[in-house]
């Protein structure tokens, strides 16, 4: 796509704008498609929800079919040879492709079916003296973001080898999200998916339902659930801004300091996705099974140090072989948290809410990148080249302190009780 907007002549200012239209559209679509996706009763659940095994009516297949015919609306216009359709083509996906957030939704559906059995198997002792093998929520998580990294480091590996023409990588793109979408075809539903929300009027369930996280809720900390809410959306405000702000110093030094070209952006993007694979798909689960539930904090603070010190030294070193090593802890940080947050977030929301706490919390992420650079570069015109870097550090830094100060307290004890009250209603 670089290359596409240096073709089309599209400078400085148009790619800025372009980010900033991006950022304010995923602010919108996430929060929009993680509330779409949890209702079963509406006009989408109806009609492209109803369409795939089971037939029965799932906004969580809805709204993943309506991000592949937004990503293939995107790819059709941007086959336009203009800066107008270049700017169309984002539009799309910006708004209605948040399909990642909607699997995360899904598995975490999943693994409360998984969870519901097990228990009724413990419960019912006297007729089955073994329990069910629970496979790790982490582990499914993790595997999931291994995915995501398998593909950054395809992406950039088949770019730089095969040097496609934009025309052919887009029917590339176009034939591999065709894939996707047969496959949605044929995924199963969870339970919560296939049947009524309850035995009332399903409008009326759903709105009894339906009202735990909304933002003037979790503004007030009105619940223990509010409260772990805004707790995990603060931690990734602030994982989504020091990202943000790093990047508007980051590619600029790696030129300065050892004349990065198009090749050695994709080498390194590569060396990212294979380490971002490895981290969720084996380092966490191995990490998180190692320390145990009693040792998710410590765990967390590590990967907070770990990620401040590794982009310190990542920055002002002079050696690439070190730029690599940082890097390598840096990504494995970020898979380890990434996956334990994600896995926690699951597990705090009822099934008919879990979608639109995805959304809230990557509506956060949208803000974050639209606030992000400005304050970035803001702060770098004014207070120079390195406080950009100090402040990532910082920002760091107040997470370590203030996970270790609440996150057992304000999130896993909310994970404990709602564990035990399932227990109680089997």
């Amino acid at each position: 796509m670089q290359s596409r907007r240096d073709e089309l002549g599209c400078d400085a200012l148009c790619y800025g704008s372009m980010t900033s239209v991006r950022g304010a559209l995923g602010l919108v679509g996430t929060a929009l498609i993680g509330r779409l996706s949890d209702r079963n009763d509406s006009l989408l659940a109806k009609s492209l929800g109803s369409v795939g095994k089971g037939g029965n009516n799932s906004g969580r297949r809805g709204c993943l079919l309506l991000g592949i015919i937004a990503s293939l609306l995107g790819l059709i216009i941007a086959l336009d040879d203009s800066l107008i359709g270049l700017w169309l083509s984002m539009i799309p996906g910006a708004f209605l492709q948040h399909n990642f957030d909607v699997f995360k939704s899904l598995l975490s559906e999943y693994h409360n079916d998984v969870d519901n059995v097990n228990d009724k198997f413990e419960n019912d002792a006297e007729e089955c003296e073994e329990s069910l093998p629970i496979p790790s929520r982490s582990s499914s998580v993790g595997k999931l973001g291994m995915t995501v990294g398998i593909s950054f480091m395809i992406g950039p590996m088949f770019a730089a080898g095969a040097n496609p023409s934009f025309q052919s990588a887009t029917y590339i793109a176009i034939f591999c999200i065709l894939v996707s979408g047969a496959s949605i075809f044929i995924l199963p539903l969870p339970l919560a998916s296939s049947k009524p929300l309850c035995n009332e009027k399903p409008d009326t369930c759903e709105t009894q339902q339906s009202n735990e996280f909304t933002l003037s809720k979790m503004i007030k900390l009105q619940t223990p659930k509010t409260r772990a809410a805004m707790t995990l959306l603060v931690i990734r405000l602030n994982m989504a801004l020091a990202f943000h702000i790093f990047n508007t110093i980051w590619p600029a030094s790696l030129k300065a300091r050892f004349q990065f070209g198009p090749s050695d952006h994709a080498r390194f993007m590569s060396f990212i996705g294979i380490t971002y694979a490895l981290s969720q798909g084996f380092v966490a689960k191995r990490m998180i099974n190692a320390l145990g539930t009693n040792g998710k904090v410590h765990c967390i603070m590590i990967c907070c140090t770990m990620l401040g010190i590794g982009r310190y030294i990542a920055f002002h070193t002079d050696h690439l072989v070190v730029v690599y090593a940082a890097f390598l802890f840096i990504i494995n940080a970020l898979g380890i948290l990434n996956t334990v947050i994600t896995a926690d977030t699951g597990t705090i929301a009822s099934k008919n809410e879990i979608g639109k706490l995805f959304g809230i919390l990557q509506a956060s992420e949208s803000a974050a990148g639209m606030v992000g650079p400005v304050l970035g570069g803001t702060i770098s015109h004014y207070l120079g080249k390195d406080a950009p870097l100090l402040a990532v550090v910082g920002i760091y830094t107040f997470l370590f302190f203030f996970m270790s100060w609440g996150y057992d307290g304000l999130v896993l004890s909310v994970s404990r009780d709602e564990r035990k009250e399932v227990k109680k209603s089997m």
